[in-house]
């Protein structure tokens, strides 16, 4: 029996057009665009396209613990207990250095863009045509708006930031002899993963894979700010050269080596978040196949 002779330009076609929707592909998906972007007001376990008054309720209460958290950490600085080096004055002003507080003030930010594009949908006119005796809204046909894309990226860094925190700081920095374990500490090295973990699992828009480039990124720019800081003379609250033991630059080839762990920290914590986005929409399509107008009757976007 004779086979068939497979023709080398069909593989020659096909190749380019593959590598043509991947690029295209991450191209958008680097871009933040996301259709439908009613996504990013509504809550996975909701029907409509609206902001409910209950997704309303929880993201302010979301963004509201989240903003007293991070003023209460701001107010509340002190010198480490055990401390026993050097008279020192305490410098309000140095919280803005750590790592921990650059991560907590994009939860806070999140939250608040979060709201922000709650109430634009909120108040947003929409199309409606009547379908079954209910009118279903279409959004007018639109790119997905800055103020989506915003929160989305903040949202992606935060969400990345708060889950190598978490581990990175009980793992590698924490040092009985100066940090204290008491509530505020719990609350900016602990529940800011957990909080992340909660946005997870209840709004509506996804994580995609090839946004672990951001969280990445801000990694590596905190990275060279410490070696700026360290560089024009910078100490920590105690007055130490290095912000972190574990990011002296006056030891350079560890200090590089931490960023870089870090930023594959990052991939890692990416990745969980992605699969936890993947099973969280697949859990509400199995809970609801059929009983959610999340998606039905939208417009494109673009």
């Amino acid at each position: 029996m004779r086979l068939p002779k497979f023709d080398l330009s069909v593989k020659k076609v096909c190749k380019p057009v593959m590598l043509g929707r991947i690029w295209q592909a991450s191209r958008r998906g680097l871009a933040l665009d996301h259709t439908p972007s009613h996504h990013f007001a509504c809550s996975q376990w909701q029907t409509g396209h609206r902001p409910t008054t209950s997704y309303i309720v929880y993201r302010w209460l979301f963004f509201l613990s989240a903003l007293s958290i991070g003023i209460t950490s701001f107010a509340c600085q002190r010198l480490p207990p055990l401390y026993d080096g050097p008279k020192v004055e305490l410098n309000y002003f140095k919280w803005f250095i750590y790592f921990t507080n650059w991560g907590y003030m994009l939860i806070v930010l999140q939250a608040a863009l979060a709201l922000a594009v709650v109430y634009k949908y909120k108040n947003q006119k929409t199309y409606c045509i009547p379908c079954d005796d209910e009118e279903i809204p279409l959004p007018r046909r639109q790119k997905t708006p800055f103020l989506c894309r915003l929160y989305w990226l903040v949202h992606n860094i935060a969400t990345d930031l708060a889950f190598v925190i978490t581990l990175v700081y009980w793992t590698l920095v924490h040092d009985p002899k100066m940090h204290e374990v008491n509530a505020l500490n719990i609350l900016v090295h602990g529940c800011n993963s957990l909080a992340m973990l909660l946005e997870l699992a209840v709004t509506a828009h996804p994580i995609q894979a090839i946004h672990a480039l951001f969280g990445a990124g801000a990694g590596l720019m905190y990275g060279i700010f410490s070696a700026f800081y360290w560089a024009v003379g910078g100490t920590d609250r105690v007055g130490l050269p290095a912000i972190y033991p574990a990011l002296d630059w006056n030891k350079p080839g560890s200090a590089f080596g931490f960023v870089a762990l870090c930023a594959v920290v990052m991939m890692f914590a990416h990745a969980i978040a992605t699969v936890l986005a993947i099973l969280r929409m697949k859990l509400a399509a199995k809970i609801r196949p059929s009983g959610s107008h999340l998606d039905k009757f939208t417009l494109p976007t673009h």
